[in-house]
């Protein structure tokens, strides 16, 4: 599903877990404490730069060199490198992590087009600007060729729609940056931080991600300015797209894929809907009789595994496919370990209902192996 081929699966291009590695867990834990205060100590700040953010007008030099100040007291450090050029009038990036709109907005004055109905005062101040984007993709490309011709403020876009983790893949590109301006200046950027926790995950809410931007000690965003791109003449939106999205995938040493913000809204409601049917599963266990029925139709399709292998399983499993997929992949074999008590006669009385099992069990092996045989000897008599 990518540009050069060579299919990537849709899960790669997200972060899964907020914290991978035991060893980030355990810092982490070890880190809380003082977490939690820094966290608190953040919230009182972040709302002293927010009337700063309010009262300073947007375009001036003093209210980005204040915010980039008072944004690294909150944890957030910008460090950037290559050159703006300010002819420009829309900017490019791929999307890692809820402030990435912040971020650029800390060393370049710019706006975000808005599909939030929030009040004025609030758009402005976190740098948002309604560009009639719920009315269609046709408004949000008139006002922002409009914008661009009218306003010396920069658009800023985030064409892939919903964040990724940066590292494999960039989602498609949406083409409506390149209908709005023939001339685009690229970014690239990362994310670091001292303590390997990943900036978001799929499916995550931009205050769980906020959360631990202030909590832990930093997070610093890489930003680097790409030579501008300018549309040829021949060139389709879609094409010119295909080579916004190339530029800053090279810089990243990252692929280009073809997936979309709808394929990775698709995932999010898998994983919900997978999470929730966890948690209906935990609450509410399976009736012991319809184990036993699973167990009996996956002895049909894998006759060589003994039922009380399959039965066991399925106690730990909980599921009917990853027993299967167990199967398959020759964790569960006619050979497996069953009947460690098969033939002796416990002497505690917790290890009874363990023995009944295993004689229930292979009784009701023996019967069915017997009465297979008996219906392939009538088989071959008829046909004789």
């Amino acid at each position: 599903m990518t540009d050069n081929n060579s299919p990537i699966p849709l899960k790669e291009l997200f972060d899964m877990d907020r914290i991978s590695s035991p060893t980030s867990r355990l810092l982490v834990f070890l880190y809380s404490p003082v977490g939690f205060f820094v966290f608190l100590c953040r919230i009182f700040l972040g709302l002293h730069t927010f009337f700063v953010a309010c009262l300073l007008r947007k375009s001036t030099v003093l209210r980005t060199a204040v915010l980039r100040i008072m944004c690294a007291l909150l944890g957030i450090i910008v460090k950037q490198e290559g050159e703006r050029d300010p002819s420009v009038k829309l900017i490019s990036a791929n999307h890692v992590s809820a402030l990435d709109h912040l971020a650029v907005d800390l060393v370049e004055s710019c706006i975000l087009p808005s599909v939030w109905d929030i009040p004025s005062i609030l758009r402005w101040c976190f740098g948002y600007a309604d560009f009639g984007a719920r009315s269609g993709r046709d408004e949000l490309v008139r006002q922002g060729r409009k914008h661009i011709q009218t306003s010396e403020l920069p658009i800023l876009s985030l064409p892939e729609g919903a964040i990724t983790s940066g590292k494999s893949a960039l989602l498609k590109f949406s083409t409506w940056p390149a209908e709005v301006s023939d001339s685009i200046q690229p970014i690239s950027l990362h994310v670091w931080r001292p303590i390997q926790v990943n900036s978001s995950i799929l499916g995550a809410t931009w205050w769980s991600d906020v959360f631990w931007f202030m909590f832990l000690p930093m997070t610093v965003i890489h930003l680097k300015w790409l030579p501008v791109l300018r549309r040829n003449e021949d060139e389709s939106v879609e094409d010119f797209s295909k080579r916004l999205s190339k530029s800053i995938a090279e810089d990243l040493s990252i692929q280009s894929s073809s997936w979309t913000n709808l394929d990775a809204a698709e995932a999010v409601k898998r994983r919900f809907r997978a999470a929730v049917n966890a948690s209906a599963a935990k609450k509410k266990p399976l009736d012991p009789r319809k184990m036993d029925e699973i167990a009996m139709r996956i002895k049909q399709s894998h006759p060589k595994i003994p039922l009380l292998v399959i039965r066991w399983d399925l106690d730990k499993t909980k599921d009917y496919n990853e027993t299967i997929e167990r199967i398959k992949s020759g964790k569960l074999n006619e050979s497996s370990e069953t009947a460690k008590l098969s033939g002796k006669v416990p002497t505690d009385h917790c290890e009874w209902k363990k023995l009944f099992d295993i004689r229930k069990w292979e009784m009701i092996e023996c019967n069915r192996a017997n009465y297979l045989k008996r219906m392939n000897r009538d088989l071959a008599s008829t046909e004789q």
